[in-house]
């Protein structure tokens, strides 16, 4: 079963250019730990909502995802970034899916 996890950012024009450059340091990182096809989902026009999607092949790769996530360095490094980039940038949830379409 593909586990989704969707991060929604909102934030300043401004925020959402540091977002998606730290989307781009960071998914190497998460990919190294288990993720797979990470993406910046950004709507067309002026918007100031992102989405930072991660998949997973099961919920245990999940589980061992966030497990090495928050022993790895850039998880202090990004908590310290973010409470610098905030009110410009926030994380405003954190939602963990699966495709109950194709659910086995």
């Amino acid at each position: 079963m593909v586990i989704t996890q969707v991060t929604t950012w909102t934030g300043t024009p401004g925020g959402m250019e540091l977002l998606e450059a730290a989307a781009k340091d960071s998914a190497p990182i998460h990919e190294s730990l288990g993720a797979k096809n990470p993406r910046l989902m950004r709507g067309m026009g002026f918007n100031t909502a992102a989405y930072y999607v991660l998949e997973f092949d099961s919920m245990e790769a999940y589980g061992a995802f966030c497990d090495a996530l928050l022993q790895h360095e850039w998880w202090d490094v990004t908590a310290a970034a973010l409470a610098e980039t905030y009110p410009d940038l926030k994380m405003s949830s954190q939602d963990v899916f699966y495709d109950g379409l194709t659910r086995k």
